[in-house]
C-alpha cells in the first residue's frame, strides 16, 4: 500500500487513503472532491476539515503499518492534529491529503502476458543514448 509520510504531533505519520477512508470520507464529508474543496478555504473551517480528514488518513496508516506487523503507535484525532500543527505545516498538511487520495485512487498496470513492444524498445533505448 502506498502512503504519504507527513510529521503530525511530533511524529512521523503514513497517510493512506483506503477503501474504508474512501467511505468514511463519502459519509463524513460528501466524498473525496467535497472534501477537497472545503479544505481550500484559509479558514479555520478548512483548517479543521484538513485536520478531520488527516486524522481519518493517519489512522488509516497506522491500522496499515499494524498490519504489516509494525509496532503500533498512538492513533491521533483531530483536535490533536490542530493542536500541534504549526501555522508553517498547514499548507503542507493541506497537500498531502490530495496527494494521499491520489495514490489510493492510482493503481500500477501489469501487463497480462510476456509480450515486449519492441518499438517502444528501440525508441527509450535511442532516447538513453543522446
Amino acid at each position: 500500500m502506498k502512503a504519504v509520510k507527513i510529521n503530525l504531533a511530533g511524529r512521523v505519520r503514513y497517510l493512506a487513503f483506503t477503501g474504508e477512508a474512501m467511505f468514511q470520507m463519502r459519509d463524513k464529508f460528501g466524498g473525496t472532491s467535497q472534501l477537497l474543496d472545503n479544505m481550500k478555504a484559509d479558514t479555520r473551517e478548512g483548517f479543521s476539515i484538513a485536520c478531520e480528514a488527516a486524522a481519518l488518513l493517519a489512522e488509516q496508516g497506522e491500522l496499515v503499518r499494524r498490519n504489516f506487523g509494525y509496532d503500533p503507535e498512538p492513533i491521533l484525532d483531530a483536535s490533536t492534529i490542530a493542536a500541534t500543527a504549526a501555522p508553517n505545516e498547514i499548507v503542507a498538511l493541506k497537500l498531502a491529503i490530495p496527494a494521499a487520495i491520489s495514490l489510493g485512487y492510482g493503481r500500477e498496470v501489469e501487463p497480462e502476458n510476456d509480450e515486449v513492444d519492441l518499438g517502444l524498445a528501440e525508441l527509450n533505448t535511442q532516447k538513453k543514448t543522446k
